[in-house]
C-alpha cells in the first residue's frame, strides 16, 4: 500500500465546517438506520451473502460478499467497530500483498441515489456500521455512521472476475457534485487519478485499516 498523501485544504476547509455540528450525522446526508443488522460486528468469519455494484476500466461490475469485514487496532479507534480513517493499517487479515479497493465518498453533498452503491448510511452488506473519523473530521466523530459512498478497483483479471478475496480500503473524498460526476462518468481509477492531479473537488488517497471481502463479476 502506497503511502498517505496530504489531503487537499478544500477538505479541510470542509472538516471545520463540519466539526461545528454537535452531531456527527451533519457529515453523512442521506438515508441512515439505527438497526444493528447482523453484519455489525468485526469479524472474519463468514458474514451475509450479497452484493453491491462497483466500477472497474470504465464499466460497472458486480462485487459478491459472503464474508464480514476486518478491521484491528492499532491504530486505536472508538468506533464500534474497530474500524479507522486515517492512518496506516498494523494488522491485516491475511499475509501478503491484497489488492486495494477505492471507496469514492461525497462529502458536503449527497448525490443522485443511482450513483451510490452503499447508499445508506451506516449499512451496507458486510460493512461497518461505524468508522472512527476523527483523525480527518476531529473530535464529536469517533464512532460515526459509515458514509454512503461507491466503488472503484483494478487490476489484471477484475473485468473477467477475480476471485473472491480481502481488500484493503482506501478512501477517497469528493467535495464537488460536477467531480463526482466526472468519477460516475469515468469509472476508472485513472480517471480519479487525473482528477486528483488537477486537485480540485477531490481529496488524495485517506489509508483505513478496514479490510473487505469480496469477488468481482463482469
Amino acid at each position: 500500500m502506497h503511502l498517505t498523501r496530504v489531503v487537499p485544504t478544500i477538505l479541510l476547509a470542509l472538516v471545520a465546517s463540519a466539526c461545528s455540528e454537535t452531531s456527527s450525522d451533519a457529515l453523512h446526508t442521506g438515508p441512515h438506520t439505527d438497526a444493528a443488522p447482523s453484519f455489525a460486528h468485526n469479524a472474519v468469519g463468514d458474514g451475509e451473502f450479497g452484493t453491491t455494484g462497483g466500477w472497474a476500466d470504465g464499466k460497472t461490475v458486480e462485487f459478491f460478499y459472503r464474508k464480514d469485514f476486518f478491521c484491528r487496532q492499532p491504530p486505536a479507534s472508538g468506533a464500534d467497530s474497530q474500524c479507522e480513517l486515517g492512518e496506516e493499517p498494523t494488522i491485516a487479515p491475511r499475509g501478503g500483498k491484497i489488492p486495494v479497493l477505492y471507496v469514492m465518498t461525497p462529502l458536503g453533498f449527497r448525490p443522485d441515489e443511482s450513483t451510490l452503491q452503499c447508499p445508506e448510511v451506516g449499512a451496507c452488506i458486510n460493512h461497518p456500521n461505524t468508522i472512527d473519523l476523527s483523525r480527518i473530521f476531529g473530535a464529536g466523530t469517533e464512532n460515526a455512521p459509515l458514509p454512503a459512498h461507491s466503488h472503484i478497483v483494478e487490476g489484471p483479471g477484475t473485468l473477467k472476475g477475480a476471485s473472491a478475496g480481502w481488500w484493503e480500503i482506501e478512501v477517497v473524498g469528493v467535495t464537488s457534485q460536477d467531480v463526482w460526476n466526472e468519477v460516475v462518468a469515468g469509472k476508472s481509477l485513472k480517471r480519479v487519478r487525473e482528477l486528483q492531479t488537477a486537485g480540485v473537488g477531490i481529496t488524495d488517497d485517506i489509508p483505513t485499516n478496514l479490510y473487505l471481502f469480496f469477488g468481482v463479476r463482469p
